[in-house]
């Protein structure tokens, strides 16, 4: 692995865990001196999530500026239309493994609640509604950056494809932090790998991760907005 792609890893790490120390900093601020303990660290976790993942995303981008910009502006028409196909497909591909993987999950270990981390992002989605832009947008491209560029792209040039898709799809989904939605996310992971390993691009799976989470994100708010009235 280049030591470019180690301070890449060590950026996303250090931005991962920074809101140990900056969600209990914003938490003691004025900012949400009214309003009770539970509130204020929710409201405190969606503004600093913003903060450090789009800090977070400017030095990372920056770092591997040339690597990422290079191949995208030298897209013509076709390869665009690639793109736009490939990455449609992927969605649809994304949200039937979903359903498969839920299912599964209900039948094999009788699991009937939601997913936590989806359920933890509706939360701070619905306090701080620019919250969503983290796991519409941003997440979708430092997670492709990390877990498909740099740790399957490394693994796949020392292992067997396959086996470089388990383990990188095995962290990407631990990372997460939802073990009985393990599954769910595997196979998520599995499918981004296959994605830019076939097209040889990580604009496709950066776009299907985008789509994917984007109408999971607003489903799930829409339907609480219907509850709710």
């Amino acid at each position: 692995m280049k030591a470019k792609d180690l301070w890449v890893l060590l950026t996303y790490i250090l931005m991962q865990y920074s809101g140990v120390i900056g969600v209990r900093y914003l938490a003691k601020t004025n900012l949400y001196s009214n309003q009770p303990h539970s509130i204020a660290v929710k409201e405190a976790v969606g503004l600093w999530a913003c903060i450090s993942f789009i800090v977070g995303l400017l030095i990372i981008l920056i770092l591997l500026k040339t690597s990422v910009f290079d191949s995208w502006r030298k897209l013509d028409k076709p390869e665009v239309l690639k793109v736009i196909r490939w990455s449609t497909m992927g969605y649809f591909l994304a949200m039937v493994i979903q359903i498969i993987c839920i299912k599964l999950i209900i039948f094999l270990f009788d699991v009937n609640h939601a997913s936590q981390n989806t359920e933890q992002i509706l939360e701070i989605a619905k306090l701080n509604p620019a919250f969503i832009i983290i796991p519409s947008l941003i997440a979708p491209i430092l997670e492709e950056i990390i877990f498909r560029k740099i740790l399957f792209g490394s693994l796949s040039k020392r292992l067997h494809v396959i086996l470089a898709a388990i383990i990188s799809s095995s962290i990407f989904a631990f990372m997460h932090g939802d073990l009985p939605f393990f599954l769910s996310y595997f196979g998520i992971g599995m499918l981004f790998c296959f994605l830019y390993k076939r097209t040889n691009t990580l604009l496709v799976p950066i776009l299907t991760h985008m789509l994917m989470n984007s109408f999971v994100v607003i489903q799930q708010l829409h339907l609480l907005n219907k509850m709710m009235h």
